[in-house]
């Protein structure tokens, strides 16, 4: 009986050592820089967070999420948590600016080897 409880105890305590051990952090960094036209950092610069549910036979639609600021030198972050929402960065467009290329960059949120893959998402901008 003695064996047996003992048995018991440490496979209980594998279990939940094990447990916690598999618990992961899947969260999504994502970070980039706005530049100008001559690649110099834009600051100032509002960065949208749209998110939204993937549709069964429809189209995923996206809503606004948060916001954030690029600093001085054009640079942002932010972390997307990892839940069931499909995301995108959306670079706003300041007053006298244009945007080069897309506006608007989903985010890659795939796992390799049991990790997320980093986001680096740039925008540039032309005035």
């Amino acid at each position: 009986m003695k064996k047996i409880l003992i048995l018991f105890i440490v496979a209980t305590l594998s279990l939940n050592c094990s447990s916690d051990n598999e618990k992961q952090n899947l969260d999504i960094n994502v970070s980039g820089r706005v530049t100008n036209e001559s690649n110099v950092g834009v600051g100032n610069v509002t960065i949208y967070i749209q998110r939204g549910k993937i549709g069964n036979y429809t189209a995923t639609v996206y809503e606004q999420y948060e916001t954030v600021l690029t600093n001085s030198s054009g640079n942002y972050s932010y972390l997307v948590k990892n839940e069931t929402f499909q995301y995108k960065i959306c670079c706003g467009i300041p007053t006298g600016y244009s945007i080069v290329g897309q506006s608007c960059t989903d985010v890659n949120q795939s796992i390799v080897n049991n990790q997320t893959v980093p986001n680096n998402i740039n925008f540039k901008l032309s005035q």
